[in-house]
């Protein structure tokens, strides 16, 4: 299929080392923006649910307000 003996060599060389760096850079981006945009999506969905829930509260209260 292709010479493995030659990919080696090339991977070996200079340049084949600064290929595979700036690819482990690349996934190691790709991966940061994955982990930043799971967060923030989890983030925004606690916020809204305890905005729900703050109004439904709220809600609560003023159909029964406690009474002392």
């Amino acid at each position: 299929m292709f010479d493995q003996y030659a990919l080696f060599e090339y991977l070996s060389s200079p340049e084949g080392r600064n290929k595979i760096i700036v690819g482990i850079i690349l996934v190691g981006a790709i991966n940061a923006i994955f982990i930043t945009y799971s967060v923030r999506s989890i983030y925004g969905a606690v916020q809204k649910e305890r905005e729900k829930l703050r109004i439904q509260q709220a809600k609560i209260d003023k159909l029964a307000p406690k009474q002392e």
